[in-house]
């Protein structure tokens, strides 16, 4: 499954507690002709804004190209909860900018 979004992507369903996967976030268009992708800060949070990263994100997983971000999230335990990944990508260039996953867990 694709989904495009440009700063704020939302995962179209919910995922279950346990679940996990890598999603794929293309910002070649951001970056232009010339400039890639430097790092990745990844870092997760609840609906309540408490730090989650431990719990939402697989951070041995992540992976990222010159032009591509690709967090492994997972769904928490305890259901009916929202969280909110956020991707802090710096450009060989020094540019900085946030990008954002947004999700539910049944």
């Amino acid at each position: 499954m694709t989904i495009n979004c440009k700063d704020i992507g939302v995962l179209p369903y919910d995922l279950a507690a346990g679940d996990g996967f890598q999603v794929t976030f293309d910002i070649a268009t951001w970056l232009g002709a010339t400039d890639t992708i430097a790092s990745v800060v990844y870092s997760a949070t609840d609906g309540h804004g408490v730090d989650v990263t431990a719990t939402a994100l697989k951070l041995a997983s992540h992976i990222n190209t010159t032009t591509v971000i690709k967090p492994w999230i997972k769904g928490p335990t305890g259901g009916n909860k929202h969280y909110t990944v956020k991707m802090v990508v710096t450009t060989a260039a020094a540019m900085i900018k946030a990008f954002y996953i947004k999700y539910s867990v049944r």
